[in-house]
């Protein structure tokens, strides 16, 4: 099944890219859960998604993934999916492995959501 993640930090980035799997993190609706995030649509500008994911940084990786199709997805509890970029999911493990598809560096969150041209680079 094709999914989507994002991630703010290099060194997450190096950890999925190395480790071939995900680690559950906080829920903004329920801190104390550990749940992994996942996007069953494309990041797309201007819904503002990524702005509001992870830290407050200024640059962002899209990584587009596999995982298995009968992994178990369940609705995102924070249910912010209808405002920012459509069909957001959990898994409710503490790691999932993944296949990375492929990887898009984002240098600049808010010119990329603002819609201005060259704010994005494949790596993958």
């Amino acid at each position: 099944m094709r999914v989507f993640h994002a991630t703010k930090t290099l060194s997450a980035l190096e950890a999925i890219k190395s480790e071939q799997k995900l680690k559950a993190g906080k829920n903004v609706a329920d801190r104390t859960a550990l749940l992994i995030h996942l996007s069953l649509d494309p990041f797309s500008r201007g819904s503002w998604a990524l702005d509001v994911i992870g830290k407050d940084t200024n640059e962002a990786w899209i990584v587009e993934l596999e995982i298995a199709d009968d992994t178990p997805l369940e609705p995102d509890p924070s249910w912010d999916g209808e405002h920012y970029n459509g069909r957001w999911v959990v898994v409710r493990q503490n790691e999932l492995p993944v296949h990375i598809v492929g990887i898009i560096h984002i240098p600049n969150v808010q010119k990329w959501e603002g819609r201005e041209e060259n704010c994005e680079r494949r790596i993958l």
